[in-house]
């Protein structure tokens, strides 16, 4: 078995973190921007100005969740002279469903061709939980005139994201204390010399009707009091007023004088007046609401609604690309200031690197230098040791007749080489001054000879009865100059 569906209300959006609203329908610019609370919006700027006088900058900056969360930032209010109200009873639907549940029904609901027109509706909030039937305010408004009220906002710098009646928040709020609303509430709206009065009209809980009235002056109060009976007649016989009608009138003591006696004797009984809210509490329940769907409540034009949500993304590409490119300009500054300082201390490095490298050939030649030095020195003490021990063993008849030094290629060593002469009577002693020769030490304890390697004497025979010899000696240089 099918179930009826039911209207179940979406989970409302969080209040935006700024919103402004705007009124340029009383000839007067009133503006008020309010700022999100923890329970409520605060009010936190009034002016009052000129119609024409421009919106301070500051107050209309845009958010950037606008890009992908449209939503409603700047309020305007249209007259509501300017706004055609009906009333629609439809079946329970989801939310999806309900713009073309409204849909179907505005040919037949439209007093304007819809090619000229704007419309928008709104869900009356729910008194009688028991019905199977749901509340929507269908509101219509020429285009032209929209468009007209649009425009003269953008020429002050205000681009409305909502465009709607202030008087509909009025009608919303009914009724007060927590009672089932039920009777006709009046709004008159002074504009002088003509008067425009709103009647929207309650039935145990249930919204039926809205009437525009427009009368030509405050004196002319018949011509509400002959409006209001043709549309009480019209809704006892269409069947949506039922009993007695109680009649409110929303205005000030001031102005409810002059009518309270008209009416009453219309009405045959008391009519109760209520205090109107001031502007500052009507646009503070406008910004209270700024959490419904753009797509509720709301005549401005589609076009122009992609309009502005174009620019908004529009706008936050450009920060985005703006941005981007002075973090480029930073980050490209900071990559040459970067580049020069390490070019700067890699010429230092380098620099550095070249004196190391110069110092490093420099105490290389030096080393050079030094070890020529030691060796000189070597071969000094190496020379005076030869000298020394060639002069210090040689016996008395032996005759030394050269000494040659010779540089070894097998890196063991230098030769020696000892020539003279000899008797031959005497070669035993040159045997013994080669073995005397081999002993010669260096050191006082003798452990490091001065020689490697002492050859024995070559001698050849000379007539005469001499011999010529020569003695072969391997100089240890390296330890003879220890």
């Amino acid at each position: 078995m099918a179930t009826e569906p039911t209207a179940k209300p979406p989970k409302a959006p969080a209040l935006p973190d700024a919103c402004n609203v705007i009124d340029c329908s009383t000839g007067r610019q009133q503006f008020w921007r309010f700022a999100k609370g923890k329970r409520c919006m605060k009010l936190v700027d009034v002016r009052d100005t000129l119609v024409d006088e421009p919106v301070p900058a500051k107050h209309l900056d845009r958010d950037t969740s606008q890009m992908w969360r449209p939503h409603c930032q700047n309020d305007a209010w249209l007259p509501a002279e300017q706004v055609f109200f009906r009333v629609l009873q439809l079946p329970l639907c989801s939310e999806a469903e309900l713009p073309g549940m409204v849909e179907l029904q505005l040919d037949k609901i439209s007093p304007l061709p819809l090619a000229q027109a704007v419309w928008t509706f709104e869900r009356v909030p729910v008194h009688r939980p028991d019905r199977a039937q749901q509340t929507v305010v269908v509101m219509v408004a020429e285009r032209s005139v929209v468009e007209r009220y649009a425009g003269e906002l953008e020429q002050v710098g205000y681009r409305p994201d909502r465009m709607e009646p202030a008087v509909l928040h009025q009608v919303m709020a009914t009724p007060q204390g927590g009672a089932l609303p039920d009777g006709a509430w009046i709004y008159p709206h002074f504009v002088d010399p003509q008067v425009h009065c709103t009647v929207a009209w309650w039935d145990e809980g249930v919204l039926q009707n809205i009437t525009q009235l427009s009368l030509s002056s405050r004196e002319h109060l018949n011509e509400l009091t002959s409006n209001l009976t043709a549309t009480t007649w019209a809704g006892e016989l269409e069947g949506w007023l039922t009993g007695e009608t109680d009649w409110h009138l929303v205005a000030s003591n001031e102005e409810a004088e002059e009518w309270l006696s008209i009416l009453n004797d219309w009405a045959g009984k008391g009519v109760q007046v209520e205090e109107p809210p001031d502007s500052n509490a009507l646009a503070a329940a406008a910004a209270a609401r700024a959490e419904r769907p753009l797509t509720q409540g709301n005549l401005l034009p589609i076009d122009r609604q992609a309009r502005y949500h174009r620019d908004d993304v529009d706008r936050v590409w450009g920060n985005v690309l703006i941005w981007t490119v002075m973090l480029y300009v930073v980050f490209l500054s900071v990559y040459f200031v970067m580049k020069t300082r390490v070019a700067g201390e890699e010429q230092a490095a380098f620099a550095e690197n070249q004196k190391a490298i110069k110092l490093k050939k420099e105490l290389k030649e030096l080393g050079v230098q030094r070890r020529l030095l030691e060796e000189q020195r070597e071969l000094r003490w190496t020379a005076l040791n030869v000298f020394k021990a060639v002069a210090e063993h040689i016996p008395g008849e032996v005759t030394l007749d050269s000494l040659v030094f010779s540089e070894s290629r097998n890196n063991q060593g230098n030769n020696i080489t000892l020539r003279g002469r000899v008797s031959q009577e005497d070669s035993q002693k040159l045997q013994d001054y080669s073995e005397a020769l081999a002993k010669v030490a260096v050191d006082e304890q003798g452990a490091q000879p001065l020689f490697s390697q002492v050859q024995p004497p070559n001698m050849d025979a000379r007539a005469g009865g001499y011999l010529d010899w020569y003695i072969i000696c391997l100089l240890r240089r390296e330890e003879a100059g220890k």
